[in-house]
């Protein structure tokens, strides 16, 4: 069955691969977007639905100032909806006035939690307008400070000889990308792990420097810091290939530590409540765009090991396409998954 799983990761990446080619918008984005948010002293709000000084949370912040800036000078604010998986901040967003004033930023768990098949309060698939994904970046395989496992092999050897329950897994709550890279994992070594949950992988990776939990993924932009100081045990990268810069470059791949196919990067993106005005989700758009392609905002994201989106995939229309392609492959992802314990 892990085989399976495998195939679908490859599936995964084969689209990705095939939605990277260049797209020319239909809309000639001008040098200065002129939007009625900029008439307005009312703020926009943007919801990160996990805790602060997470990934999510890092990532947006860093582009809070370009995006201020596309939109004529709006004032933004970041507000912080912490829960598992990012569920609470989700709903927050889906039942809000869909006037462009509140939107969502969040990665992947837009699409993955349709595949968990548990209650939610709004659909993920269509209680959101899309407005673009930004961005996307590798996770890494962490251990806490104390693990006597110090290599890939040695981590590889640990899983496969210690009872599952003995293993402590931490990750942002059912739907978080911690959590569908800890599903992999277990189906590697086909064991259930213990989970820990918390409400956003900056607090899961507290729990981990302090020994609480034994394994965390973890996406770069968190991890680069506490990995450089020595606090965290680096071992694998979900990427294909090796990265160069530090203090990735020690790190090998999954694909080399278990000697199988497997690539999963953690994307980004903007939506906003269902009925949004067809204008406002145009300008948006076009905001984000623009700020996405700050150079400082690249250049800051870049030096952390994350890839900048290009293609369709900016587009409200190529963002919701991508995001119902693959759909269909975090439920046989999930499904594999459990059954192989």
């Amino acid at each position: 069955m892990a085989n399976s799983v495998l195939g679908a990761f490859d599936a995964i990446g084969t689209r990705v691969r095939r939605w990277s080619f260049r797209f020319t918008s239909a809309l000639a984005l001008s040098a200065a977007v002129t939007t009625v948010f900029a008439q307005q002293a009312e703020p926009i709000v943007i919801v990160v639905p996990y805790a602060q000084n997470g990934p999510t949370d890092r990532t947006l912040r860093a582009m809070v100032p370009p995006l201020s800036r596309a939109l004529g000078g709006t004032p933004i604010t970041v507000k912080n909806v912490a829960s598992p998986g990012g569920v609470d901040g989700l709903a927050e967003v889906a039942k809000a006035k869909p006037d462009g004033r509140t939107l969502l930023f969040t990665n992947t768990n837009v699409a993955l939690l349709p595949a968990l098949g548990q209650k939610l309060s709004f659909d993920p698939r269509n209680d959101f307008a899309y407005l673009g994904l930004v961005l996307e970046s590798p996770m890494v395989v962490l251990g806490r400070p104390s693990l006597k496992a110090q290599t890939p092999k040695e981590l590889a050897e640990w899983l496969a000889n210690t009872n599952g329950k003995d293993i402590r897994l931490a990750d942002a709550g059912a739907g978080s990308a911690s959590y569908l890279c800890g599903l992999f994992l277990q189906s590697l070594v086909r064991k259930s792990f213990t989970r820990q949950d918390f409400p956003g992988s900056a607090p899961a990776l507290t729990a981990l420097k302090e020994g609480k939990v034994d394994i965390l993924c973890d996406q770069t932009p968190s991890v680069k810091a506490p990995l450089a100081a020595g606090q965290v045990r680096g071992y694998a990268l979900t990427t294909g290939t090796p990265m160069a810069m530090a203090p990735f470059g020690d790190l090998t791949t999954l694909r080399r530590m278990f000697s199988r196919e497997l690539e999963l990067s953690i994307w980004h993106g903007f939506y906003a409540p269902k009925g949004l005005a067809p204008d406002l989700q145009v300008q948006l758009n076009a905001a984000i765009r623009k700020a996405a392609a700050d150079p400082a905002f690249v250049a800051d994201q870049q030096a952390q090991g994350v890839v900048m989106v290009t293609g369709r995939r900016l587009t409200p229309e190529g963002h919701k396409t991508y995001i119902e392609q693959t759909i269909p492959l975090w439920h046989l992802i999930v499904s594999v998954s459990k059954g192989s314990k």
